[in-house]
């Protein structure tokens, strides 16, 4: 091997095991990776989190909750009345016919308890609920319901009853209302809550606070209450679509009792005579529902 050879192999060799070499700024050798944008790497690289927009799905009908005997819906599509039973729903629109000793108690998605008792009929005419709206508006022909609706604050939110001459409006609310069209009465038993009622004449706003029920002894614990809201129970009527007393009526002791027994699916009692006290001694008879 000629000389001048083996030293250009022999630089070659030093070439390849040494450092690279830099001549004016220039790196020889194995260039090295671009260096990535910071900005550009975390946006290439991080995964993007969007806010997760929740769908509100509307609900337009009422869970048949409990019931007994024979209930009649006429739907809101026209097709042929059908009987209703436990577990299915009403929807706006459909028509409850409630026959003699039967009842139903119908639940909706907030939690609302509306109950009817026998020889009662009633429409759907709304049931809206979506999100924080609920929109409901009963339409009675007659007879009674119990009421055990839940408070709702939305501005778009609505329950309402129609009950002939007389709009009642209601949030949180526990009362037995009963209204017959052949009499144009009508009869309001406030047991908790607040009602706003339009009649005739006026329009008034009615509260009732409620003490603490004790299950065990079926009494209520009296509270002290500052606030100014009526802790007894009461009871107004209207006639022809006016107020029929200025004065609330104190409500019946068993009054109180039959909402809560109509709740539990329990029958209800008939006192022999108005003025009679109950307790324990079960000498009052019930009344078939």
């Amino acid at each position: 091997m000629r000389f001048p050879t083996l030293i250009a192999v022999i630089l070659i060799g030093m070439g390849m095991l040494a450092p690279p070499l830099i001549w004016a700024g220039v790196t020889v050798g194995i260039a090295p990776s671009q260096p990535l944008n910071p900005s550009a790497d975390a946006n290439a690289n991080s995964i993007k989190l969007y806010p997760t927009e929740h769908k509100h799905v509307p609900i337009n009908d009422m869970d048949v909750y409990k019931l007994s005997g024979t209930i009649m819906v006429e739907h809101a599509d026209n097709t042929d009345p059908t009987a209703l039973q436990t577990g299915e729903v009403v929807e706006k629109g459909d028509v409850i016919t409630v026959y003699d000793n039967s009842w139903v108690i119908f639940k909706s998605h907030r939690g609302d308890k509306v109950g009817l008792a026998g020889n009662s009929v009633v429409t759907v005419d709304e049931c809206y609920i979506e999100g924080p709206d609920r929109q409901i508006r009963l339409l009675v022909k007659k007879g009674t319901l119990y009421l055990r609706t839940n408070g709702d604050d939305s501005r778009q939110s609505f329950f309402e009853l129609n009950l002939g001459n007389v709009v009642a409006s209601i949030n949180n609310l526990q009362a037995v209302i009963n209204y017959d069209p052949a009499k144009n009465f009508l009869d309001v038993k406030y047991i908790d809550g607040k009602i706003h009622v339009i009649d005739q004449n006026h329009d008034e706003s009615f509260t009732i606070t409620q003490n603490e029920y004790n299950g065990s002894t079926k009494t209520e614990t009296e509270q002290n209450n500052d606030s100014g809201t009526p802790e007894e129970h009461t009871e107004h009527t209207w006639l022809n679509g006016k107020m029929a007393e200025d004065e609330p009526i104190p409500l019946e002791e068993i009054d109180e009792i039959n909402f809560r027994r109509f709740f539990d699916g329990e029958t209800l009692l008939v006192p022999q005579d108005n003025n009679i006290e109950l307790d324990d001694s079960k000498q009052v008879p019930v009344r078939q529902q």
